[in-house]
This record gives structure tokens, C-alpha cells and sequence, in this order.
């Protein structure tokens, strides 16, 4: 039995392990804006649109400021807006990873997350301006871990 539970452990650690994806995290400060209009990002007022659904400044976005355009938002209206990405940020030892859950509001570059800097500065400890970009692995996560 103990085997079994062994087994399925190692299992699971796997397949999250092979759902994680490696991409580049950098800021804009277009998305610190509480203030700014989701009607002014790719993510606005199509039937998966954050203003459709009752968001109709960033700041309130769940989870705000922790958001900002993907890679994986193809455009206005794509179904990945919304979306809730868990990413990592390792820094050169000895600090510990860093972790940070973020919506897709916008678009981006392919394998690209532009966050707010609040984020960048959360998931850097800090250093979002210093970095400008990090290196960073990624993986979809529940809408609620996002805080929807």
C-alpha cells in the first residue's frame, strides 16, 4: 500500500511537473493603473470580456495588481481571458523560488507574461526595474486561485 501511494505521488508530482511550461516575465506600468478601463485591453467587452463580466477597471480585477497581458490571450475576446497562471521566478541561490498567481488581461509575445511592476516587484522581491525581465516557468491554475 505504501508502495501504491508512492507510486501515485511520483505521478502527480510528474504530470505537474510536465504541465509547466518555461516563458519570460516583464512589466508594464500600464497594468498598476487601478483606475484604467478594461475596455482599453484585448480582454474588454466580448462575451469573455472582463467588462461583459462586470470588471470594468483593473482594479477590479480579482487579485489586483497582480495581472497583465499572456502569451496565451490571442487577441479581443479570446477565451483565455481571465485565465489564472501560476508563475515561477527562481533567482540565483541562495534565495528560494517565488511564486505568484496572475490574470490575463491582454495580450502578449508568445511564452510572455508583461505584468504590472507591483507583480514583477512581488514575484522579484523588489527588483522589477533592476531585472526589467526574468526567466519564469508557468502553468494554468483554477480561476479561483485568482481570487474569481
Amino acid at each position: 500500500m505504501q508502495f501504491l501511494k508512492s507510486i501515485l505521488l511520483l505521478a502527480a508530482t510528474a504530470s505537474l511537473t510536465l504541465a509547466q511550461t518555461t516563458g519570460i516575465a516583464k512589466y508594464d506600468n500600464t497594468y498598476d493603473n487601478a483606475n484604467l478601463s478594461t475596455l482599453s485591453v484585448a480582454c474588454s467587452d466580448g462575451s469573455n470580456g472582463l467588462y461583459t463580466k462586470g470588471y470594468h477597471t483593473l482594479g477590479s480585477v480579482p487579485g489586483f495588481p497582480n495581472l497583465g497581458g499572456s502569451g496565451t490571450v490571442a487577441g479581443w475576446n479570446s477565451p483565455n481571458c481571465g485565465a489564472c497562471y501560476q508563475l515561477t521566478y527562481t533567482p540565483p541561490p541562495p534565495a528560494a523560488p517565488k511564486v505568484l498567481n496572475i490574470v490575463a488581461v491582454d495580450v502578449a509575445a508568445p511564452g510572455t507574461f508583461v505584468l504590472s511592476q507591483a507583480a514583477l516587484d512581488t514575484l522579484t522581491g523588489g527588483q522589477a526595474v533592476m531585472l526589467g525581465s526574468v526567466s519564469v516557468s508557468w502553468t494554468p491554475v483554477a480561476a479561483s486561485q485568482c481570487g474569481f
